[in-house]
């Protein structure tokens, strides 16, 4: 599940939890994709607040409590912040790969804003370091590939992106651009996705002159790879 951040209505997240396990599911919330735990001590509340039956803040520190955390997991949640700065943190450790293998056996992984962006093979890199600095680097870095067709854009409409995305569709033909705006999010199954949430799903294709766009409860088929 991808979402675009902003506030996000209840049905996003109760649809995440329903695939996951409903009031059974256990919640692993990666706090990696900031500096401190912020970001994620929120994702933590929230998913606390609709009842899994457990939510635990994956270790910075500790890689075997980390692994064991996400191992147990029905839904692992990649919360909002820096994708850049959480690929560069997951290096350093064996998570990314945890994740991978997760996913491949069938766990839901679930993500906002950065979250959301940090699932294409090909994704968006930070503009700016946690810490406001700006950055002047590629506009696109190594994500998880957990969505390897898709490079994907938060705050779409609200950030006024796609312009962005258009020239980064044109560098990455063999992949569509995904734009979701705040509050949105689609539930991503092989080869296809639902829409979710109060705006607009924007498909910009490099094979396409005109940028489609979806709202809730579109149903939207794509080359799969």
């Amino acid at each position: 599940m991808l979402a675009g951040g902003g506030a996000t209505p209840a049905e996003v997240f109760e649809r995440t939890l329903a695939l996951s396990g409903g009031r059974r599911a256990i919640v692993a919330v990666l706090p990696q994709t900031f500096p401190n735990d912020s970001i994620a001590d929120a994702a933590v509340a929230m998913w606390r607040t609709l009842r899994a039956a457990e939510v635990i803040k994956v270790s910075r520190t500790d890689a075997a409590t980390a692994r064991a955390a996400l191992e147990r997991a029905t839904l692992i949640w990649i919360p909002g912040g820096f994708p850049s700065h959480f690929m560069q943190t997951l290096a350093e450790t064996p998570l990314a790969g945890i994740i991978r293998e997760r996913f491949s056996s069938g766990v839901t992984i679930g993500g906002a804003s950065a979250g959301a962006v940090a699932m294409s093979s090909t994704m968006l890199a930070d503009e700016t370091a946690p810490d406001g600095t700006p950055l002047d680097g590629p506009a696109t870095v190594d994500g998880l590939g957990l969505w390897p067709e898709a490079i994907v854009s938060p705050h779409f409409t609200e950030r006024r992106r796609l312009p962005s995305l258009v020239a980064i569709v044109r560098d990455h033909p063999n992949v569509i651009g995904i734009g979701l705006d705040e509050g949105t999010a689609v539930i991503v199954f092989k080869g296809a996705f639902d829409v979710l949430g109060r705006g607009t799903v924007s498909i910009v294709d490099a094979g396409r002159t005109e940028v489609g766009r979806l709202r809730s409860g579109a149903h939207f088929r794509y080359r799969a790879r």
